[in-house]
């Protein structure tokens, strides 16, 4: 058994340890092969944005006529020109329209018959304003009437059953001169000629109906206020007025008393028809009144007086 082990440490002996060491041939190829592995992922990454259309940085920034040329070249639409003013938000004031000269009333029906000619004590309430309001208002353009001031009472003799208007003419409390009435009614008949009645609601065959047109001085536009007007306040302002003395009754049914002789003075009072008031001045078309007992004061117009 001894001379068993003793054989096999002498065969161990016998065989030499071997170590391997790499040389530098063998590192030279590894490091290689790193190299192009390296190299082919930067030119992928570098490649692979292009190619795809991703933009990873922000470009550098170029003059205006490179750019331009660029867009021209691409077929791109030119840019429009850049600004340092910051956009205006700010829109110049409208101008102010100038006001109305011509008021219009309601209608007023002072009569009807029936559909076989017999007058009708009720009359029912008619829409004509519907198809009248803006052919009235279209007066005030009539020409050779741009100076007339003053009151045109206009009737109308309507018939729905020959669907027509068979007369318009002038009333009683017209205040006109008769050659601007004249004027008027010549401008209100071709107006309406052509109207036509259908679709009116109506009970009766026939009305008479009547308008209050009220044809006031033409004022400018703008802030500035008319000649002789003055700042409105809580009673009438001092202003060039005429003395003037006497005593008016109401013809109105309701009369504006204002602040100042304008059409956009403040509105002072309300006085109704039959009114009695006290005239302390005049300025053109305007007279100042006391219209009350505290003997307040204030301007209306001439023919809300009868004047």
């Amino acid at each position: 058994m001894l001379g068993g082990v003793f054989q096999a440490l002498a065969t161990d002996k016998r065989q030499a340890v071997k170590v391997e060491v790499p040389g530098s041939s063998d590192d030279t190829v590894k490091f290689a092969r790193v190299g192009i592995i390296a190299l082919v992922g930067f030119a992928i990454g570098i490649a692979w944005p292009r190619l795809a259309g991703v933009k990873l940085v922000p470009s550098v920034p170029v003059p205006a006529a490179v750019e331009a040329s660029a867009r021209e070249l691409s077929g791109a639409p030119p840019r429009p020109p850049e600004t340092d003013a910051p956009p205006s938000t700010a829109s110049a004031p409208p101008e102010k329209a100038a006001p109305p000269r011509l008021l219009v009333s309601d209608v007023q029906i002072s009569g009807c018959r029936s559909k076989h000619g017999k007058r009708v004590e009720a009359c029912d309430r008619v829409d004509f304003d519907r198809v009248a309001s803006e052919r009235l208002r279209a007066l005030s353009e009539c020409p050779s009437t741009e100076h007339a001031v003053g009151v045109l009472s206009l009737g109308f003799e309507v018939d729905f059953e020959k669907d027509k208007i068979k007369s318009i003419q002038s009333g009683k409390s017209t205040s006109l001169a008769q050659d601007q009435v004249d004027r008027l009614l010549a401008c209100a008949r071709e107006s309406f000629s052509s109207l036509s009645l259908v679709g009116i609601p109506h009970e009766q065959g026939s009305y008479t109906l009547y308008y209050r047109i009220e044809l006031l001085a033409a004022q400018p536009t703008g802030s500035e206020k008319p000649s002789g007007a003055a700042p409105t306040g809580s009673g009438a302002v001092d202003t060039d007025a005429t003395p003037a003395s006497g005593r008016a009754t109401v013809s109105w049914d309701v009369a504006l008393v204002r602040s100042s002789p304008a059409r956009d003075g403040e509105v002072l009072a309300r006085v109704l028809s039959g009114t009695r008031v006290v005239v302390t001045g005049k300025n053109g078309d305007w007279f100042r009144v006391k219209y009350d007992a505290k003997g307040n004061q204030g301007w209306v117009y001439r023919t809300a007086i009868g004047m």
